[in-house]
């Protein structure tokens, strides 16, 4: 499993200082609200996914007064062991180590640690816009895919020139044999990209359905079913999830390439692309219906609770250790019964952090440790 031996902090949020050495299996962070627990998951997730999950801003990270930030962290993947390190200055930006050594992109640190979050704000990503979604679906298959990433990257490279495209043709009113002489090209490419990158996301959300229908029915204890569908943007699915990855990738690609076709007059019209995997989305359901529209507050936190631990199964799944679960705040979103049903369970999902106000909150067990952290400060292990 992935295992946390060490973090270190300097002059990031709240932190002044510190050299943490977490258990191996449970680690409960307890103290008031604005305390730094919430600080101090991020900055763990920050290693795995390159970025903050709170903001884009990587200077609202820096202690007040301070001009910049250090992140370091010891970590285990079975018997590989890394140093990871982050260091970021308001004049230069950031950087990254690995092992000692300097890295140039920041794809070749993701994927060192992997790590899966749960926060109250996820419920954005049952009631929010479809970008949440997509982002979430990006962040987790990155963590272990670098070709993933990489099609990302290329991705949006093409789609970014084609839309230049769309706009000049646009704006040039030109025939529409000039206009996809001018267009077939980067359709051609984002149609192969494109194709490649659906494929992966849908193959993963088969998968990583079934592990959090699973945990579902563990924390609600109940009949209730959880399923997460595909929303695409240029076809119905219809029988294609059943296919292997490759001929997947070739079905898409060959009902993505219709589609931009077939679209293209509107979007000279309009000057942008408007089919593709950045205008897909999933769709939570709770006993078949859409959770955003039907399920109740209980509901759409139980099923994203249980979404982000079958993340932790799939990630296993795909990579044969577990990943890092960071649960903050999470007891005091769920009744009494989910909440012990949920804090009896986790220590079986590796390492975990758990965030809290109470300690009644939370049954260790007869594993795990309790952090108290006061105004950015940790002390213990209490247990």
């Amino acid at each position: 499993m992935m295992q946390l031996q060490k973090l270190t902090l300097k002059n990031y949020r709240s932190y002044e200082s510190l050299d943490l050495q977490p258990d191996r299996h449970v680690n409960v962070l307890v103290g008031r609200n604005a305390a730094g627990k919430t600080n101090l998951l991020e900055s763990i997730h920050y290693l795995a996914a390159g970025r903050s999950h709170r903001t884009h801003r990587d200077a609202e990270l820096v202690r007040w007064g301070e001009q910049g930030f250090f992140i370091s962290a010891i970590a285990c993947a079975g018997t590989v062991r890394h140093t990871i390190e982050c260091a970021y200055d308001d004049s230069r930006g950031k950087s990254f180590r690995l092992n000692g050594v300097a890295q140039k992109r920041l794809s070749n640190v993701i994927g060192t640690v992997n790590a899966v979050i749960f926060s109250p704000d996820d419920l954005y990503l049952i009631k929010g816009g479809p970008e949440g979604r997509r982002a979430l679906m990006d962040t987790e298959i990155g963590q272990i895919s670098r070709g993933y990433r990489r099609a990302l990257a290329r991705y949006s490279r093409v789609l970014a020139q084609r839309n230049d495209i769309l706009k000049k043709i646009s704006r040039s009113r030109s025939s529409g044999v000039t206009a996809e002489l001018m267009s077939a090209p980067w359709e051609e490419q984002l149609a192969d990209i494109g194709a490649r990158i659906v494929a992966v996301r849908l193959v993963m959300l088969r998968r990583w359905g079934e592990c959090a229908q699973r945990m579902y029915e563990r924390v609600v204890d109940s009949q209730e079913t959880l399923t997460v569908r595909y929303k695409c943007s240029f076809s119905a699915l219809d029988g294609s999830l059943e296919l292997s990855l490759p001929d997947l990738r070739e079905w898409v690609r060959e009902k993505l390439s219709g589609a931009l076709e077939e679209a293209r007059p509107r979007e000279i019209e309009r000057g942008y692309t408007l089919v593709g995997p950045q205008r897909d989305d999933l769709q939570v359901c709770v006993n078949g219906r859409d959770a955003r529209r039907f399920a109740s507050q209980g509901q759409q936190r139980s099923a994203i609770l249980a979404l982000r631990i079958g993340e932790v199964k799939w990630m296993q799944q795909e990579t044969g250790r577990k990943p890092l679960l960071l649960l903050d705040d999470v007891m005091s979103e769920l009744d009494a019964a989910r909440a012990r049903r949920l804090s009896t369970s986790v220590g079986a999902e590796g390492q975990t952090f758990i965030t809290c106000t109470d300690l009644s909150e939370v049954d260790l067990g007869d594993t795990g440790a309790i952090w108290e952290i006061r105004d950015g400060e940790v002390t213990g292990p209490v247990k």
